[in-house]
C-alpha cells in the first residue's frame, strides 16, 4: 500500500513510523510516499502540530521516499 503525503504548509511536516519510531521530515511544499505491506493492520494519526504518526503492524519495515517541491512539481507534465 502506497500512502502519499503532500506538505502544503510553509514549515516541515514530520512523519513518525511506529513501532520502531523512524522519523522523516517532509520539507515545506514537499511530498512523502510511505509504502506499507498489504494485508496487515495499520493506522494513521494526524496531529495539528505538523506531524503524522503511522502505526505499521506488518512484519516488513515501511519504506519512505521524500521529494522536495522541485521533484514532485514536475510529475505528470507532458514532455514536448
Amino acid at each position: 500500500m502506497r500512502l502519499p503525503f503532500r506538505n502544503y504548509l510553509s514549515t516541515p511536516l514530520t512523519i513518525f513510523i511506529e513501532p520502531v519510531c523512524d522519523q522523516y521530515d517532509v520539507p515545506a511544499g514537499g511530498e512523502a510516499v510511505v509504502t506499507l505491506e498489504d494485508g496487515h493492520p495499520h493506522s494513521i494519526d494526524v496531529h495539528p502540530d505538523n506531524w503524522v504518526s503511522i502505526w505499521n503492524e506488518g512484519p516488513e519495515f515501511a519504506t519512505v521516499e521524500l521529494f522536495d517541491e522541485h521533484q514532485f512539481s514536475f510529475l505528470g507534465k507532458n514532455k514536448d
